[in-house]
């Protein structure tokens, strides 16, 4: 068996856990990237392509691909779903992430607090953040003080939501529910520095929140435990909604306001960039393994593990 991504988001974290646990594996690339990952040993995993939705079409046996955010940005969910695609982890899931409405249907179930949505630009009585769909990470997303910012910026020809602006610590936190270890692990945690929208200067009131990158954080184990509570509903919650499992790496994005209140604003169904900085462990998955464990090592010990207990069909829904 092998494991497969394509190259970008999180595909060095990936190839390189699963090099490690002894999978062969599989880097689709489109040729500006051959050389770069070349950089990093990765010659014998490339298959170069055009375009990765050729990645449909390729005919490569034995091999369970990894999904990341670009992944589902390229490709599309709907795309996955009706692909024959070995896909690690919950595709319906993508799904629920890429629609709006089904994710907020989602943190609702869950019993999460979430910030206020608003269904029209009407209704706005306050500072509002917006959102384009898809995993896009922030791109077209902008901020509005009120109803009538709102309605001078807004593009009516895009899809979007509104939704309450919570001023506060952004708090990203990964999760891996194992199959093989009946267990959910609270992995790691990070905050992502997005742009011109987390400079200290600017001169315009128009900042941008595509992501550049992340910062690890460590969280007091107080509030640790809250997220850890936190994955176990969602996980509950998704259950309610399918009747599925959710196995694997997935994210609940938050803001902590000053009074120490969770929001949780969005959720990732999938590795996500910000496990990056955890190569080569982050401090909790090091106190779960008693080694350095980053999230793609993870994922390919819970494939062997899984592959060994003749389980591996129960990870890909």
């Amino acid at each position: 068996m092998k494991i497969g991504t394509i190259a970008s988001h999180s595909a060095l974290n990936i190839i390189s856990g699963a090099k490690l646990e002894g999978f062969e594996t599989v880097l689709v690339s489109t040729p500006d990237r051959v050389e770069f990952y070349e950089s990093f040993g990765l010659k014998s995993s490339i298959i170069e392509v055009e375009s990765f939705e050729e990645i449909l079409d390729l005919d490569i046996k034995d091999t369970v691909w990894i999904p990341h955010g670009s992944f589902v940005a390229y490709i599309g969910a709907d795309k996955i779903l009706k692909s024959d695609l070995q896909m690690y982890g919950n595709q319906e899931l993508l799904k629920w992430e890429e629609d709006r409405k089904l994710k907020t249907k989602l943190l609702h179930e869950s019993g999460l607090r979430i910030p206020l949505e608003f269904k029209s630009m009407e209704d706005v009585d306050r500072p509002v953040i917006v959102k384009t769909y898809g995993a896009a990470g922030g791109e077209g997303y902008f901020i509005a003080k009120d109803r009538k910012d709102l309605l001078e910026k807004s593009q009516p020809d895009k899809e979007f939501s509104i939704q309450e602006y919570v001023v506060g610590t952004k708090v990203f936190v990964t999760y891996f529910n194992s199959l093989a270890m009946n267990r959910l692990e609270v992995f790691g945690a990070d905050i992502r520095y997005e742009t011109d929208a987390d400079a200290n200067l600017r001169f315009d009131n128009y900042p941008s929140f595509v992501v550049i990158g992340n910062l690890p954080m460590v969280l007091r184990e107080s509030i640790l435990f809250k997220y850890y509570q936190m994955g176990k509903a969602f996980i509950d919650g998704f259950r309610k909604l399918t009747n599925q499992s959710l196995p694997g790496p997935f994210c609940i994005e938050t803001i902590i306001d000053r009074n120490q209140n969770i929001y949780a604003f969005e959720f990732s169904g999938r590795i996500v960039a910000g496990t990056n900085v955890w190569i080569p462990s982050s401090p909790y998955s090091y106190v779960q393994f008693n080694e350095p464990m980053w999230m793609g090592k993870r994922i390919a010990l819970e494939i062997k593990e899984l592959i060994r207990e003749g389980r591996l069909n129960e990870s890909m829904l």
